[in-house]
């Protein structure tokens, strides 16, 4: 009996490979070993994943999400939303492809080919259980975020990276060097704290997973990571573009980062406090442009993130969902996650015989 196959994927996304291109090799590569009955679900802008649960159930076996992160949470957001056993494939097609880093199912290079190892793990990836958050009642897979290097995800249009691919981020992200940083009420675990902070991040991974080796660890831990960036001065702001896009990890980086399983995250009607530095390139900005910095009114609500795409406004109210959805991961990934889950039972047996 044939299975079947249904691929989730946007028609009207940019993408490094063309759609023709893509679609017929998937075809092909599953009908190698087994007899496949691939079916087509192409979304659009109106498109929710709630319209996707109706399909998710036998006799379906597989689903791919062929796409970038946006196109990747919607699908995993349907199949967490049906409850469903069913794995996911991840075939990135995206500018960032976040999780698919994070995953191990991008090579590890800025620039790699999304096509060179993805049709093998769709065939001969191990499944896994991974976490999911959620904010404001709408699935992640990725990150939750609020504040002006949150709103630098959101900015570059389609054009735009798919042209300049990641570069596109790093314009939008030096745009923010100028913006006042915000007031925020965070609230987690009982208690409450006011920082001041130019980013606000609850994430399910640990990074953007450029150039380091693939850690599952982050993404079925049964909780999330709340990052507070206050960037101040230029080596704050190298050094996140190291952590954040190569991997690289410095004591003094202005990240402070907290394990939560829940968070709740609101603006503050006070104005922040530009650095020295940060004033110093405001008046460079106006200077060159002739314009002054426009930003928001103090106690205004703020864009909300969610895996590059903007999705409400705050207050922001984040919580894990763990072991959402099944997905297919390299196998060297899944050895290595039961290798981790093993240590600590090994390291009771040895405390309890000493």
């Amino acid at each position: 009996m044939d299975k079947h196959a249904l691929v989730i994927f946007n028609p009207t996304a940019k993408s490094p490979v063309a759609v023709q291109q893509w679609i017929g090799q998937i075809v092909e590569k599953l009908n190698q070993h087994d007899q496949y009955f691939v079916s087509f679900y192409p979304t659009t802008a109106q498109t929710k994943p709630e319209d996707l649960v109706q399909f998710i159930q036998p006799p379906l076996d597989l689903l791919i999400a062929a796409g970038g992160d946006g196109t990747i949470r919607f699908a995993l957001a349907a199949l967490a939303k049906a409850k469903s056993d069913i794995p996911a494939a991840i075939f990135p097609l995206g500018t960032g492809n976040v999780l698919a880093r994070n995953l191990g199912i991008w090579q590890e290079k800025m620039f790699a080919d999304p096509l060179e190892h993805a049709f093998d793990f769709i065939l001969n990836g191990q499944q896994t259980r991974i976490d999911m958050g959620m904010m404001n009642g709408e699935y992640f897979a990725g990150m939750a975020g609020v504040g002006p290097i949150s709103d630098a995800f959101m900015k570059p249009d389609r054009a735009a990276k798919s042209s300049f691919r990641l570069i596109a981020y790093m314009k939008a992200l030096l745009a923010t060097i100028a913006m006042r940083p915000r007031i925020f009420k965070i609230t987690t675990g009982g208690r409450s704290f006011k920082v001041q902070a130019s980013g606000v991040f609850v994430a399910n991974v640990e990074d953007l997973g450029i150039g380091r080796p693939v850690d599952l660890n982050a993404l079925t831990d049964g909780s999330l990571d709340l990052h507070i960036i206050n960037p101040k001065r230029f080596s704050d702001y190298v050094d996140l573009g190291f952590r954040y896009t190569g991997g690289n990890r410095k004591d003094h980086v202005s990240d402070y980062a907290l394990r939560v399983k829940e968070a709740v995250v609101e603006v503050v009607p006070r104005r922040g406090v530009r650095s020295a530095f940060q004033t110093s390139i405001l008046k460079l900005k106006e200077f060159f442009t002739g314009k002054p910095c426009i930003e928001s009114h103090r106690g205004e609500q703020l864009p909300c993130m969610i895996d590059g795409e903007e999705c409400g406004v705050t207050p922001m109210r984040v919580t894990v969902i763990p072991q959402a959805v099944n997905v297919l991961v390299p196998p060297s990934a899944q050895e290595a996650i039961d290798l981790l889950h093993e240590t600590p039972t090994i390291q009771l047996d040895m405390d309890m015989a000493s």
